[in-house]
């Protein structure tokens, strides 16, 4: 089995019209019905996407920062609805749009009223092997595995006991310790007008690629709407947590109690030591070393040493 390509995120078979979608949003006071632009309200929503991955049938969002910097993602967008900021430039583009003052809380409302399967992971009962899951030649299960839907295991792989894998593409020769947890959702909510939070949906998988090797009592969530992906030859240690669509590139090596945020990226042979914390959407260039202790607010270039809080580069 070669290192898996990026799984397709659950979709339902029946949808939502946008149409509902659009008096949903407006009864929570999130967009008003003015705000619609190039809209077929009979269309159907049958998953949510990045706006980049977008197809037909598909809802997704674009953030105010994203829209300031890469104002160019909007007239790309293929899916079928796009939420986007009020006061957003539609232009002469034929983009399906709506837009509303949160996109973001806009989605998680959506996907919680209408697709909440979307979110939802199955485990099997007793020792069964639920359909969705996938096991490969001479592949050893420890004690107390737990496979659940979605999840694909290659050849030669090892994996200790009581761990719990979901949403997953694991490839040949990946060994994984004891009492991890892999694919499941990551920490990610967004705050309602009353002082509630609602769960941002968290879609996506975890793609691990051949020869990775993860130490015990490690976590690693499962991809927003995208993937968390662990590259070919990566070597995590005990006590790691990765969060939602991080990216630990090639032969990186993510010491004990190392805290990868939400969206970092770790480059190429990056090592990063004990108890380090990366803040989200950092990017951490190939063969940069983050030092013990180190957190990192900022992104690091490509062979740089940082040490500290925050972390700053080391001057010898």
């Amino acid at each position: 089995m070669t290192a898996p390509h990026p799984a397709d995120p659950p979709r339902r078979t029946d949808g939502v019209a946008v149409g509902a979608i659009i008096e949903h949003l407006a009864a929570e006071g999130l967009t008003e019905r003015a705000q619609v632009r190039h809209v077929d309200t009979d269309a159907v929503i049958r998953a949510v996407s990045t706006d980049q991955d977008a197809g037909p049938g598909d809802l997704a969002w674009l953030s105010p920062s994203v829209l300031r910097t890469q104002p160019e993602r909007l007239t790309r967008f293929c899916g079928t609805l796009l939420l986007v900021p009020e006061g957003t430039a539609i232009g002469d583009g034929n983009v399906a749009v709506l837009r509303t003052r949160d996109p973001k809380l806009a989605l998680s409302m959506v996907v919680a009223r209408f697709l909440p399967e979307l979110t939802r992971t199955e485990w099997p009962r007793s020792q069964e092997t639920l359909s969705t899951v996938t096991i490969g030649r001479e592949v050893e299960l420890g004690p107390g595995v737990v496979l659940g839907s979605n999840t694909t295991i290659g050849n030669g792989v090892t994996i200790g006991p009581n761990t719990c894998i979901a949403n997953a593409q694991i490839a040949d020769g990946v060994s994984i310790g004891a009492n991890c947890t892999i694919g499941l959702a990551g920490f990610g909510y967004r705050k309602v007008d009353d002082g509630r939070y609602i769960r941002f949906p968290h879609i996506g998988s975890v793609i691990i690629e051949s020869g990775v090797e993860i130490g015990s009592n490690t976590c690693i969530d499962r991809g927003a709407l995208g993937n968390t992906v662990i590259k070919r030859g990566a070597k995590i240690d005990n006590l790691v947590h990765i969060a939602h669509n991080a990216v630990i590139g090639e032969d990186a090596l993510v010491i004990a109690h190392a805290m990868i945020g939400g969206s970092a990226t770790i480059g190429d042979r990056v090592w990063i030591a004990p108890t380090v914390s990366v803040m989200n959407q950092i990017e951490i260039g190939a063969d940069a070393v983050v030092g013990l202790g180190a957190v990192v607010v900022k992104s690091v270039a490509s062979g740089t040493t940082v040490v500290g809080n925050p972390a700053k580069p080391l001057i010898k």
